[in-house]
């Protein structure tokens, strides 16, 4: 008599244990992103097993027949799934956590927090895409801070680093939403201003240049800069070039080049790419 309560026992805690193990492998499924699929083959694997626990307890009840040692194995498998399956839902879930501040990681840039080089470049040749099929302009403005060197050297990179975070700030404060904003260089930035002329793309650089010269840079040492600007833009209606790539490496290099013209022109100044 005590080997037939037993053996219920076990074959109603095993029942219990897969249930559980199933809810796990269901929760995980819901919770991952990265390893859905896995996720959901385990889910359904777990749920299914349910019967095969079940079927045991429908013998005992239809017929009297009960096997203990096979209750136990199956109370014992049970209990190891769902210790196994949790084990393998908190790795999973540490996995997606450091895959998510990888990625993050590899689109921002970890001092300023805006794009890194590789992340502008490459929401830039989207966008140079989208201005292929909508036939709009798009706008590239390199920016780079003035006798930025001078500043390390006076005061230190930690203060360096601080004016690069204020630049930072203060740029965005001045771009909308859609604008692409990324560091590609020590101290150069650059913004994509998609479907801005090349006239649009002038009066936005003038307002950011002059929001970071009426600035402080770096709060306590009164630190003040200018940047200069220089502007490239691409209008698909009157360039009958169509490869993203070529079109984003040419315009990368006008707007640089004319960065420096702003530059031998007496910096805190914007100018325009021409051939």
């Amino acid at each position: 008599m005590l080997a037939k309560y037993c053996a219920l026992t076990f074959y109603y805690a095993a029942v219990f244990a897969q249930c559980v193990a199933a809810a796990y492998a269901a929760n995980l499924f819901f919770r991952s992103k990265s390893y859905r699929l896995a996720s959901g083959i385990l889910a359904l694997g777990f749920s299914l097993m349910i019967g095969r626990r079940i079927s045991p307890l429908m013998h005992f009840y239809a017929d009297g027949y009960y096997d203990l040692f096979d209750a136990f194995l199956a109370l014992c498998i049970s209990t190891l799934l769902f210790l196994g399956l949790a084990e393998v839902k908190r790795i999973i879930l540490e996995l997606e956590e450091k895959n998510f501040l990888l990625d993050r990681t590899a689109k921002t840039d970890s001092l300023t927090q805006v794009l890194s080089r590789a992340e502008t470049f490459s929401r830039a040749e989207l966008e140079i895409e989208r201005s292929l099929r909508s036939k709009k302009p798009i706008s590239f403005l390199m920016l780079d801070i003035d006798h930025f060197k001078n500043i390390n050297d006076q005061y230190g990179h930690p203060i360096g680093d601080v004016v690069l975070q204020n630049l930072a700030k203060y740029c965005q404060e001045e771009l909308r939403v859609v604008d692409i904003f990324g560091r590609v260089g020590g101290e150069e930035f650059l913004i994509v201003l998609p479907e801005n002329s090349e006239a649009m793309a002038f009066e936005v650089a003038e307002r950011v240049r002059n929001k970071v010269a009426s600035s402080i840079v770096a709060q306590g040492k009164d630190i003040s800069i200018s940047i200069s600007v220089g502007i490239a833009s691409f209008d698909p209606g009157r360039n009958g070039e169509t490869a993203a790539d070529l079109i984003l490496r040419a315009c990368y290099k006008n707007s640089d080049e004319a960065m420096y013209s702003a530059k031998t022109k007496g910096r805190n100044r914007t100018e325009c790419w021409s051939c």
